[in-house]
């Protein structure tokens, strides 16, 4: 398998309409991030290209082949793919060994994969052990070694790491999928957590009331959001209105830079600045603020800065960070992104 092309896909439960004209692309070996809040549609999505679910409407290819449409459904274990679901779910009556063996034809050399998948899973000297002698990130790892055993074109991720600790989760997140990278494996992961979904994929599909609002590799989804809804789900912003004059905007944080042109001189456009952009000087090299408010969070501090008659919150190193009640001023570094029409902007 080479590709997976998804197109025009649709999908209600009774009067519940979860997908509406999904299209998407995933690359062979690439790692693609399904983000969105609960209830958006990642899971359906997931469980669509898997097979568990029928289509309304579109297409699902494998390659050039169609495994999905109103009118054929290929099952799940003709798509050659790999599924961890949520919480790892295994089987608690089996050893290690006897969870990642289930996934296996009968006929199949199983020890031999068993301990091929044990070593690449870095589970050397687990085999004989049940699930409930093993910590959370162990359980993870298991679930994944059971997917990977029948040697699967396509491994699914449905959040399997929500159960764990947020270090832990990103830590055993980017494990995980350093093995799959290692195999060489299409993989899809669906998340709600937008650092996890950064940190591990080669693009990202930003999914809102069953839309993929935008799919980019995640820096452009971050720096470049393609809407203030996609910026919001992606990480704190800041949001300000001003005048666009070609490649600036001028707003309360003064004269800031912009992703490519504004389209009109002397319009009105929203900005989004991302708060790590906005840097506090001692001197009025900028424009004139002060701070109101700061609560200290060990190694950042979050501010509250009064700049003329509106308050931004920032976050900065807490080594640097002003005092309460000091003046100073601020401005932006970098460019930041600018929409024409932003109705739904606080």
């Amino acid at each position: 398998m080479s590709n997976i092309h998804i197109r025009n896909v649709h999908k209600s439960f009774d009067s519940a309409t979860v997908l509406k004209g999904v299209n998407l692309n995933i690359p062979h070996g690439s790692v693609t991030a399904l983000l969105g809040p609960s209830g958006c549609g990642k899971t359906t999505l997931l469980r669509l290209i898997a097979g568990f679910d029928p289509v309304d409407q579109g297409q699902i290819y494998f390659d050039d082949t169609v495994v999905a449409s109103a009118s054929k459904l290929v099952p799940p274990e003709k798509r050659g793919i790999g599924y961890v679901p949520q919480e790892g779910a295994l089987f608690p009556h089996l050893t290690v060994e006897g969870n990642i063996r289930y996934g296996l034809p009968r006929k199949a050399d199983w020890r031999g994969r068993v301990k091929e998948v044990l070593e690449l899973t870095d589970l050397q000297g687990y085999g004989k052990r049940y699930p409930h002698e093993l910590s959370g990130g162990q359980q993870q790892r298991v679930a994944l070694a059971r997917a990977l055993a029948p040697d699967p074109r396509l491994v699914l991720l449905d959040e399997p790491f929500n159960a764990l600790d947020l270090d832990l989760r990103r830590s055993i997140c980017e494990d995980v999928i350093g093995v799959l990278r290692h195999t060489g494996t299409t993989a899809i992961l669906v998340s709600h957590d937008p650092g996890e979904a950064f940190a591990v994929s080669d693009q990202l599909a930003v999914m809102l009331d069953g839309h993929i609002m935008q799919c980019d590799c995640p820096e452009n989804i971050y720096w470049k959001p393609a809407s203030t809804d996609v910026a919001r789900l992606t990480g704190d912003a800041i949001f300000l209105a001003g005048t666009a004059n070609g490649s600036t905007v001028n707003c309360a944080l003064g004269e800031v830079n912009v992703h490519g042109h504004t389209t009109i001189n002397n319009s009105n456009v929203t900005i989004m600045v991302r708060p790590e952009q906005v840097q506090w000087h001692n001197d009025n090299r900028g424009m004139p603020a002060r701070v109101r408010h700061r609560s200290f969070r060990g190694d950042h501090t979050i501010l509250e800065i009064e700049l003329g008659d509106i308050c931004l919150n920032l976050r900065m190193s807490s080594i640097a960070a002003p005092a309460k009640d000091a003046c100073g001023s601020v401005d932006v570094t970098g460019a930041c992104a600018a929409f024409s029409n932003a109705p739904n902007v606080d």
